[in-house]
């Protein structure tokens, strides 16, 4: 049989919450396309000694997969939430026993988490041991994309095991379709506003106009050619937004993306992409992004080196040109919001493993 790793904490079990979006999007994908959940249950080990927490989530896991029989199949979302320094020896455990286990990766902590100055060095430890160990004795992982991939298989491991993903899906109950976009519609911003993942926000030049729409952002430092909406959940975002294009771009400067987020971009595939195509609206991503590469060969938005090119880059677009945009954007977000990226990136994963 195949199954999922379905974490909980069991303080959470009766509580309605928007939870991760990314993820949850994974989990009903993977449902439709057969797999079961396998339920990993843990109290609160935040309020654990380091010791006995990583006891308690070794042994849940252990627990969790002892329900697994020679054949079956699970599917792991990387990072774990629950990860304990024994899960890649409980995971080759496992695989003794004849379980193929694999990964679908949301984020690399190694190229993100472990370069802020704020970690302590015992969850950089955590991390470097979680990624030099436990994804080299998966069956088969799902990386972001070829760029991803290319970093995994210089950390060690087998390129024939490496799947890319291409983009993330982003599921939307109930859409509906935006009419009458223009390239001349303010350019939108969704997610994280707060400084020191956006602040490149206080610092834009005066065109082209933004709408924002997250969380962190300081009002009082708003520009005139910005709009600020608000927060929204998920599922009730897409409906929300109102603009031209969706933007991904991340740190500190308008100039390029930079720092640790910033940086991060040349590697990762951030899932706000995925929601402003699937909402419908063509992107603006950093010429060095590893978006730009899918962005590009998909016709599905423009690529620029800086947000002080961004006018100039729009006022060069005929409306047939954006129209284009558009048409190749309704294509993609059909597929994202059917859950295809994954769906085919999983086809591949089992088939090769």
């Amino acid at each position: 049989m195949k199954y999922y790793l379905k974490e909980e904490f069991l303080k959470d079990k009766n509580i309605k919450n928007a939870g991760n979006k990314a993820r949850n999007d994974v989990e009903e994908i993977v449902r439709q396309e057969g797999f079961s959940p396998l339920l990993l249950t843990v109290e609160d080990w935040y309020k654990m000694s380091t010791i006995k927490a990583q006891q308690h989530k070794s042994k849940a896991l252990e627990q969790a997969f002892s329900r697994l029989k020679p054949g079956d199949q699970l599917l792991i979302q990387f990072p774990m939430l629950h990860h304990s320094f024994f899960t890649t020896y409980l995971v080759k455990k496992l695989q003794a026993r004849g379980v193929k286990v694999y990964f679908i990766i949301h984020d690399l902590e190694v190229l993100r988490y472990v370069n802020l100055d704020t970690v302590p060095l015992k969850h950089k430890i955590r991390v470097q041991l979680q990624e030099s160990s436990l994804l080299k004795v998966a069956d088969g992982l799902i990386a972001h994309n070829p760029i991803m991939k290319s970093v995994l298989v210089n950390k060690g491991i087998s390129e024939q095991k490496i799947v890319s993903l291409g983009i993330f899906d982003y599921l939307i109950p109930d859409f509906q379709e935006k009419e009458e976009l223009s390239k001349d519609q303010p350019i939108i911003v969704a997610g994280n506003l707060a400084q020191e993942k956006a602040g490149y926000l206080y610092d834009l030049p005066s065109s082209p106009a933004y709408n924002l729409y997250g969380v962190g952002f300081d009002q009082a430092r708003q520009l005139p050619n910005q709009e600020y909406f608000g927060s929204f959940l998920p599922d009730d975002l897409p409906a929300a937004l109102v603009g031209g294009f969706g933007l991904v771009w991340d740190g500190d400067s308008a100039e390029t993306c930079s720092g640790v987020f910033g940086e991060y971009l040349r590697y990762n595939n951030s899932h706000k992409a995925s929601l402003y195509l699937a909402a419908g609206f063509p992107l603006v991503v950093w010429r060095q992004s590893a978006l730009s590469h899918f962005v590009l060969e998909n016709g599905c938005g423009i690529a620029v080196e800086s947000l002080h090119d961004l006018s100039k880059e729009i006022e060069k677009l005929s409306n047939e040109d954006y129209h284009i945009l558009l048409e190749k954007t309704k294509y993609i977000g059909h597929n994202i919001r059917q859950g295809y990226y994954l769906k085919q990136a999983l086809n591949k994963t089992i088939i090769r493993s």
